[in-house]
């Protein structure tokens, strides 16, 4: 296994651990019938999230692309991940939805977090797209 892939698997385990205590929260905003929706999302979406990255911890190696280009699709792939999952803990503790850059400091990089996340998304699913087409 090769240390991006050990780089994957390892955050996948920090983010489904998030999600967990997420989950915690969850079930202390059930109980006190508060927030339920927001920690469900953390749950939920956290848990997608870390699933995601030990998901391709297993077939990183499989790209067929120049090792920088390999390197930065891993990146920006966790870097989504965790400015995803912090957004949405965030959210959470904070009740700002961060759907628009307006509003209260805390709204406002709620919406960064997720708007940085998914920008860098979109590149690093079509370098990885190209390198499993290459590998056929």
């Amino acid at each position: 296994m090769n240390d991006l892939a050990i780089h994957l698997a390892l955050h996948g385990v920090m983010v489904l651990t998030v999600s967990v205590f997420g989950g915690l929260l969850l079930y202390r905003s059930i109980l006190r019938d508060t927030n339920r929706a927001d920690w469900h999302l953390l749950h939920a979406g956290g848990g997608a999230r870390g699933i995601l990255l030990i998901a391709l911890a297993g077939v990183v190696d499989l790209v067929d692309l120049e090792p920088w280009l390999i390197a930065t699709a891993v990146w920006f792939v966790i870097y989504f991940a965790w400015t995803s999952t912090l957004a949405m803990l965030i959210r959470a503790y904070s009740r700002e939805k961060g759907f628009r850059f307006a509003g209260s400091k805390t709204n406002k990089f709620v919406y960064a977090l997720y708007a940085s996340g998914a920008l860098v998304l979109f590149p690093a699913l079509l370098l990885l797209a190209m390198g499993l087409f290459r590998s056929l």
